[in-house]
């Protein structure tokens, strides 16, 4: 039997995946509170996608398009005006206002002991959890638990500068911006195991049996079109992809949604994002999770 730990990664989207709210839309609400337009939101989000021209009729441009660098620039505006730096301590203050689903984190805490399980143990398997979500990273660091996961991934500023008379002035700068495609290199580095080591090292070939964790080891879960590109590089290299879905949502959305994501073979399963102990979502993670420990069962056996 091999001494390296083996490794099994549950990456899990954010946004209307473990919550069913859009984080930084609730940034947008606070740092634009307004009672006659309190659907500013709205307006934020449909001027974003009009400056990306992804309602444009010419292909070229939607081709182009890039939006989390234009929402990213827009709300830093907005925080700059207000003097807010959209660091640490802000995204503290703003917590309370995004909830998990019911029983998240009691989930997340079950299935990360599976490694506890004797024979989990004894094949060396230990779980761990990471974020993958284009919403802002220091603001689910603050929702989500300490130690729940092992790394997120998402969009970052860095904040304050001087101005010439010495002054602190905040300009929140977008350092990182994550979208579906970029969610694609997370899933690299985190099966890379770059988090451990420098960054460039995404760039690196490395060769299958040195992988901090197979593609096969890995399951992702997402809700939608969004998380397509890494449900199909997590699929096409042997891992699993899992979609859920709030049945509290709109029904005729869901329906369409979902219809597609099946029609397309987008997935291995459709569940409810319903996090309690022995929910489906639960019963085909640990499922996955024991057939990973089955595959190494066999490998130890045939060894002795």
């Amino acid at each position: 039997m091999q001494n390296e730990t083996r490794n099994i990664a549950i990456v899990w989207d954010f946004d209307k995946t473990l919550t069913p709210q859009d984080s930084t839309t609730e940034i947008i609400r606070h740092l634009y509170s307004d009672p006659i337009n309190g659907d500013f939101e709205e307006v934020f989000w449909a001027q974003m996608k009009a400056l990306c021209g992804l309602d444009s009729k010419d292909n070229w441009e939607k081709i182009l398009a890039s939006e989390a660098p234009t929402w990213m620039h827009t709300l830093a505006t907005m925080a700059d005006v207000k003097d807010i730096a959209l660091e640490k301590d802000f995204f503290k203050d703003q917590a309370g206002l995004v909830k998990l689903f019911p029983n998240a984190v009691e989930l997340l805490k079950k299935l990360k002991d599976l490694s506890n399980d004797p024979e989990f143990n004894k094949h060396k398997l230990e779980i761990s959890h990471f974020i993958v979500s284009a919403g802002l990273k220091e603001y689910i660091d603050e929702i989500v638990p300490a130690g729940v996961v092992r790394g997120t991934w998402g969009c970052r500023y860095k904040g304050t500068k001087k101005d010439k008379d010495g002054k602190d002035v905040v300009v929140n700068v977008p350092v990182f911006c994550m979208d579906q495609t970029m969610k694609t290199r997370a899933l690299f580095e985190i099966s890379k195991g770059v988090f451990l080591q420098k960054a460039e090292a995404v760039n690196s070939r490395v060769k299958e049996d040195q992988l901090w964790c197979s593609f096969e080891n890995l399951i992702y879960i997402g809700d939608g079109p969004t998380d397509v590109p890494a449900l199909s590089l997590t699929r096409d290299r042997g891992g699993y992809g899992i979609v859920v879905y709030n049945p509290e949502g709109d029904s005729k959305k869901i329906k369409a949604r979902l219809n597609q994501m099946s029609s397309e073979s987008r997935c291995d399963a459709i569940v409810p994002a319903d996090y309690s102990s022995g929910s489906d979502l639960d019963k085909v993670i640990s499922a996955r999770c024991h057939q990973i420990l089955e595959k190494y069962k066999a490998q130890d056996f045939s060894k002795n």
